[in-house]
């Protein structure tokens, strides 16, 4: 169907949905540096149609269409999620495609994203965005992903740590996208005056912690200053360490006090509440940030 550089795995899985099989077809490979996939082509290879007829009239299944202005949302869900699929469309093409088969003999999960087309997405959503701000499409999938969601594309504007959404405790999703910037500070210290005071808050932190991990690496090191591979990490590290004057910008953010939402004190309680950045970067507030970056290790969103 595509060239060898986009591969489509020919996964038909014999679903057993109440005595009845369904073949889901084609599903595409990782990645297409080349063409992109038509959503059509995508929905008719996995037999959508018969399927949303399939879900009216089988409990426990079911098929979900949903449109934003930019995007439309293909959804399949069986009950106990042993088997689902989401395709995400832009301009009539496959953005990103995910599923997985839990109740076949062989477990499968299938992750499809287009980049160049991500791109394309994010830059129409951001159309006042500058140059200097626009990555390329060179970068991996997961900093390209992570770097535009915390720059609002697809996201909220609320600040957080652990929230509750219907009930359920997890990170807000601009946490976890600044999560996965730790170790790209140079995309980071270009967002800390970011017209946005979010995506500042999550900046500000995201750098705070990581010249707190510095510092702990440096003593580290300090131990073993006899060997050069250790005196050389030192000095490295030293100089990624915040400056005076970027200390200075963090303490603008702080005593700007402008208004902030987040959840309860930025952890439990899906609501949403008013802050403010006096608050939420006071100088208590700064020294629990190594132990709120811990508590998300633990939780297993921190490598």
């Amino acid at each position: 169907m595509r060239k060898t550089s986009f591969i489509i795995l020919t996964l038909a899985f014999n679903l057993m949905l109440n005595a009845q099989n369904i073949d889901f077809g084609n599903f595409p490979s990782e990645n297409n540096d080349e063409k992109p996939i038509l959503t059509s082509d995508l929905l008719k290879s996995l037999n959508w149609e018969k399927l949303k007829e399939f879900s009216k009239s089988n409990e426990g299944h079911y098929t979900y269409e949903r449109k934003d202005s930019l995007l439309i949302k293909y959804e399949y869900v069986q009950q106990g999620r042993v088997a689902d699929f989401k395709i995400i469309s832009f301009n009539d093409k496959v953005l990103e495609y995910r599923s997985q088969i839990s109740n076949t003999s062989k477990e499968t999960n299938t992750n499809y994203f287009d980049k160049k087309l991500w791109l394309e997405y994010a830059h129409t959503y951001l159309p006042n965005l500058t140059d200097g701000l626009k990555l390329s499409i060179n970068e991996p999938k997961r900093i390209l992903k992570a770097y535009y969601e915390l720059l609002v594309v697809g996201t909220y504007d609320e600040y957080g740590w652990i929230c509750e959404y219907s009930t359920v405790g997890r990170a807000t999703d601009r946490r976890m996208a600044v999560i996965e910037l730790l170790g790209r500070e140079e995309l980071l210290w270009q967002l800390l005056e970011y017209p946005n005071v979010h995506v500042q808050l999550y900046v500000a932190d995201a750098l705070i912690y990581s010249d707190f991990r510095d510092k702990q690496m440096i003593e580290e090191y300090k131990e073993n200053r006899k060997y050069k591979t250790a005196r050389e990490m030192i000095k490295y590290l030293k100089d990624e360490l915040l400056t005076k004057a970027e200390w200075e910008k963090i303490y603008e953010l702080r005593d700007s006090n402008q208004k902030v939402s987040t959840c309860k004190s930025g952890t439990g309680s899906f609501k949403i509440y008013d802050n403010n950045t006096s608050e939420l970067l006071s100088e208590q507030a700064i020294s629990e940030i190594p132990k709120r970056h811990e508590e998300l290790r633990e939780l297993g969103y921190l490598r």
